[in-house]
């Protein structure tokens, strides 16, 4: 009896163990095509392709994967670990410091990047994307209604969404950043291009220098309206730079500090002030 029993918790044991029916373990050089079954790669092992439904996928620090593919399946990427492109449906994306992965492809996911990462592009619908000191995105990052937030020290192409907002420290932007309603905020940040928005306020602070046009669309509507959106605020700081146009479509409240240099204003009456916040 005593031996009975001893024999029902040992099967028991195996048969919640996630590792025994939840788990795959990769090995070098392995290719992994699982349902809900969830896939790891331990330290130090470079699997092939990986592929799950509703599984996760977890890479272990200084691991290495190719392409990896999930329908709702989280993704983690350990720190100096190495993979190829990343897609998922509803899963999340977390990739830890001094990762290097290729492109981030994430419906309503978020995006979550440590310190010194490296990526080729980062596209997402409704996730938000935020990023450590020192993110390296090699191409653009493109979302639907997820807000963009990088740490100091980053670089990235272009930045486009439609109503999550930007927030950007210290960061190097090599293109434009486009938002629909999202609102801009960037803090001692250069931008090779332009800043647009429709609906959005700007705020530009510290030793942010842009070098193309500062741009408020006039808002665009097919067939109904939901009325008349209030007026974008725009405040531009002491040490800001403009190097184009500030080119104003519609109603907005433009603040600019005495001592900001911007160019060529349309569309808006400048108000200017002193202190540190009009």
């Amino acid at each position: 009896m005593i031996r009975t029993s001893h024999l029902l918790i040992a099967l028991a044991a195996i048969t919640l163990s996630p590792a025994a029916f939840a788990q795959k373990v990769l090995s070098d050089g392995e290719v992994a095509d699982t349902g809900s079954k969830s896939v790891q790669v331990p330290t130090g092992v470079v699997a092939g392709r990986i592929d799950t439904g509703s599984g996760s996928v977890v890479l272990e620090a200084r691991a290495g994967s190719g392409d990896i593919d999930t329908g709702s399946g989280a993704v983690r990427i350990g720190e100096a670990a190495r993979a190829g492109d990343i897609d998922t449906g509803s899963g999340s994306v977390e990739v830890a410091d001094e990762a290097r992965v290729g492109a981030i492809d994430v419906g309503s996911g978020n995006v979550r990047l440590g310190s010194g990462v490296h990526t080729r592009r980062i596209d997402t619908g409704s996730g938000n994307v935020k990023g450590g000191a020192g993110a390296q995105i090699e191409g653009d990052i493109d979302t639907g209604s997820g807000s963009v937030n990088l740490g100091v020290g980053s670089k990235v192409g272009k930045i486009d969404t439609g109503s999550g907002d930007v927030s950007l420290e210290a960061v190097a932007v090599s293109g434009t950043i486009n938002t629909g309603s999202g609102d801009i905020d960037l803090v001692d940040t250069a931008v090779s291009g332009s800043l647009e928005t429709s609906r959005g306020n700007i705020e530009l602070e510290g030793n942010t220098h842009i070098n193309g046009d500062l741009i408020v669309r006039k808002d665009t509507c097919l067939g109904f309206c939901n009325g008349d959106a209030e007026p974008s605020k725009i405040v531009i700081g002491a040490s800001v730079r403009v190097q184009g146009e500030v080119k104003i479509e519609r109603d907005v409240e433009l603040w600019v500090h005495q001592n900001a240099q911007i160019g060529r204003v349309t569309g808006a009456e400048v108000k200017r002030f002193s202190g540190e916040r009009p």
